[in-house]
């Protein structure tokens, strides 16, 4: 009976983040082509996606404080509201004229939606991964990257046969769906299905224990959060390199069609490392699989500074394995443990945020050097900010049991 329970959980929980990847690729891969068919420059989408990134930023923090104190609304609940605006902001697009402001406003309040939902789901998972049950987190979100990019092939073809509005449809069938399915998963604090810890280690006080403000989090948890400021300096390169790939490429005779191959290396090269993390959770600690990988944000920094043909570039997309996508594993367990079940929402959205304003930084810090300096000084200059974020990684990990 336990058995089955536990695989429910996990189709469930796979049910939320497949859809979700789907949402992601099809509005975020897409954003310049549904823009440009509204009259937007290349220029005014670069703004709105700062704007939206930046507002999602701020309101992170305070969203993730009122999810660890609500009482009456359950984690799955907010979860699926924010689908809900989701699918209220992509029906309005529908709906409006080209009017430049008004289209602008509300893409920012849709796109901004989809960031904050993230740290939501991810939270959604460690609700169970710190009772103690069975869920595979690293399958379901290896899972969702196999539908971000499914979602995207099928979008490309789908836009070329109907027109750039196609994805305002998909995003609105997408989010009900994800809604459906999330408001199925039980995360009542008490009295749940999975209210109860397995791990038998919570004590009555800490059950009794209240929610702290974000702003005690940060005096409480200093060490947390200077591993969060290394973090950002990681995702500065890591945006900086996807962003700007055909201008890196371009030099050394690279082409549109090589960027793409390339892309294609770096999202698959993760795949391994989700599927099978459960694997490496049980052969290293996990201290040392977030130092690890801070390290080879770094090494890739390296590679691609130096070098001198498309082969070594492709090598190292590759390291995206072991670098991107073991952080983007590790730290969701790393938080789990660091910070306790009252505060977890706080932790996890704060570690998502700080990947979040990295991107933001590389985007239009990468942008600002390569009009005023080479695509060779970008990669230094980049390459300095991330090893000085690996060391700071490396001093604010805490040696977990």
């Amino acid at each position: 009976m336990e058995n089955s329970k536990q695989l429910k959980l996990n189709l469930q929980y796979i049910g939320m983040q497949v859809p979700y990847w789907m949402g992601y690729s099809v509005l975020g891969t897409f954003t310049s082509v549904f823009l440009l068919s509204r009259d937007f420059t290349n220029g005014q989408i670069g703004m709105v996606l700062a704007l939206a990134n930046l507002l999602a930023a701020i309101v992170q923090p305070f969203l993730a404080s009122f999810a660890d104190r609500m009482t009456r609304i359950r984690l799955s609940q907010l979860a699926a509201g924010m689908a809900a605006l989701l699918v209220l902001f992509s029906g309005v697009l529908v709906l409006l004229p080209k009017e430049f402001l008004i289209v602008a406003v509300v893409y920012v309040l849709l796109y901004a939606c989809l960031v904050l939902l993230q740290p939501l789901t991810i939270a959604i998972g460690t609700f169970f991964i710190s009772r103690g049950y069975g869920l595979n987190f690293g399958l379901a979100r290896g899972l969702g990257s196999l539908a971000f990019a499914g979602a995207a092939a099928v979008t490309g073809v789908l836009i070329e046969a109907f027109s750039a509005n196609i994805i305002l449809f998909l995003l609105i069938g997408i989010f009900l769906f994800f809604m459906v399915i999330t408001l199925f998963l039980d995360t009542r604090k008490h009295g749940g299905n999975y209210s109860d810890s397995l791990l038998m280690i919570e004590t009555a006080e800490d059950q009794l224990e209240e929610p702290i403000d974000l702003f005690s989090f940060m005096k409480k948890y200093k060490r947390f959060m200077g591993l969060l400021a290394g973090a950002s300096l990681l995702f500065v390169f890591h945006t900086i390199v996807n962003s700007y790939m055909f201008q890196i490429m371009q030099p050394l005779g690279g082409s549109e069609a090589n960027v793409g191959t390339s892309l294609s290396i770096a999202a698959l090269s993760e795949l391994p490392t989700m599927f099978f993390f459960s694997w490496l959770l049980k052969h290293f600690k996990i201290h040392s699989l977030m130092r690890g990988a801070a390290l080879f944000f770094s090494i890739k920094a390296l590679i691609i500074l130096f070098a001198g043909n498309l082969f070594m570039i492709n090598l190292a997309q590759g390291l995206q394995m072991v670098g991107f996508a073991m952080h983007t594993m590790a730290s969701v367990y790393y938080t789990n443990q660091i910070i306790p079940q009252k505060d977890l929402v706080k932790g996890q959205t704060l570690m998502a945020m700080a990947n979040t304003v990295g991107g933001i930084i590389g985007s239009l810090v990468g942008g600002q050097m390569l009009n005023f300096l080479s695509v060779q000084a970008m990669l230094l200059i980049g390459t300095v900010i991330s090893i000085i974020g690996t060391v700071i990684v490396w001093g604010t990990v805490q040696r977990t049991s």
